[in-house]
């Protein structure tokens, strides 16, 4: 029988993008063949772990494996390297203590604030998960208690040499070194929480305020808040607000729009009530002969925007109301109003 993927990196086949993500790096770390010592099974784990999400965090891929494809439909060149394909999800190298990133990714979280604190702005406590400093090894990637040793494969140079037999001659090129990053030493024992990055998943808790006149899913962006590098600089945080839908108002930019009924006396008459507002109560003036449809506007009693502090205007849409019963002494008025208005014309 195929390989289980899912089952794999113990996941449910409708499984998110960030679940399988952070599926596969628990398990990385706990079978890191540099954390088992060489151990030939955890090696083969590895392999099978990184295989699974070499397939299901690429959304085609994942498709073609849903769909029965063979393994040639989504690796036709053969398995990609697996420290490559653990280096992309942590960011960094597998066996250096730096990262080859010199920057790491950016994040996204979401809250929720009130129409009415448009207005004023809002704070939110936000918790959430990022890659940040390794609490285990305090970032430098080896397990407490242990050092450095000098790299067997660069020694302790931090480059590596390499010759090949051309038409043209013997080429020979030298690249940074792929064990130590081009560091010249490598962990003693690596760190067994985090596969010796320095970096690894951390809860953070921070305070958001949102500033006064900020729209429906606007942005902000917290510098360095995103995910850590085990050197170089942090990504950034993008903080998606939404504004919660009002029972009675909607906005359009710095207005707001409401619907309100009269009676048709009060169209016919004019009146002046007393409405709500985002902020409490106004008085609105209704003319006589008001139609259905009219707008009125009450002003500045909209919201601010982020460009200017000016309240915009509350729009109130009018309906008039006509009553489906009347009384006997209601009828015998209409049909004098009725009979006044024919004799007028």
């Amino acid at each position: 029988m195929p390989t289980d993927y899912y089952e794999v990196l113990d996941v449910e086949p409708g499984a998110s993008n960030t679940e399988i993500k952070r599926a596969y790096r628990r398990l990385a770390r706990k079978y890191h063949p540099d954390v088992n010592n060489g151990d030939p099974s955890a090696e083969r784990r590895f392999k099978q772990i990184s295989e699974a999400y070499a397939v299901l965090s690429d959304s085609r891929k994942r498709r073609q494996y849903d769909r029965g494809g063979a393994p040639g439909d989504w690796f036709p060149g053969g398995m990609p390297d697996i420290f490559e394909i653990f280096e992309q999800a942590f960011g960094g190298s597998p066996f250096a203590r730096t990262s080859r990133r010199t920057r790491g990714h950016n994040i996204q979280a979401e809250v929720t604030i009130s129409l009415a604190e448009v207005l004023t702005g809002a704070s939110r406590t936000l918790k959430y998960q990022r890659i940040g400093q390794c609490q285990r090894c305090s970032g430098s990637g080896r397990e407490p208690g242990t050092g450095t040793r000098r790299c067997l494969t660069c020694n302790g140079i931090g480059q590596v040499r390499r010759q090949q037999r051309t038409f043209m001659g013997v080429m020979t090129t030298v690249t940074v070194c792929p064990d130590c990053g081009g560091q010249g030493e490598m962990a003693e024992q690596v760190c067994q929480a985090c596969a010796g990055q320095g970096v690894g998943e951390v809860d953070e808790e921070i305070e958001i305020s949102t500033p006064a006149g900020i729209a429906d899913r606007q942005e902000l962006v917290l510098r360095g808040a995103g995910d850590a590098v085990s050197e170089g600089r942090s990504g950034d945080l993008y903080v998606v607000v939404h504004v919660e839908p009002h029972e009675l108002f909607e906005r359009e930019g710095r207005d707001l729009h409401t619907d309100l009924t009269i009676s048709f006396t009060q169209a016919a008459l004019g009146e002046t009530i007393t409405i709500p507002t985002l902020d409490g109560e106004a008085k609105l003036q209704i003319p006589p002969g008001t139609q259905p449809g009219t707008e009125l506007k009450v002003a500045e009693c909209g919201v601010v925007d982020m460009d200017s502090p000016r309240r915009g205007d509350l729009i109130v849409h009018i309906q008039v109301a006509v009553p489906n019963r009347l009384t006997t002494r209601q009828h015998e008025l209409l049909r004098e109003l009725a009979a006044e208005q024919r004799n007028s014309q």
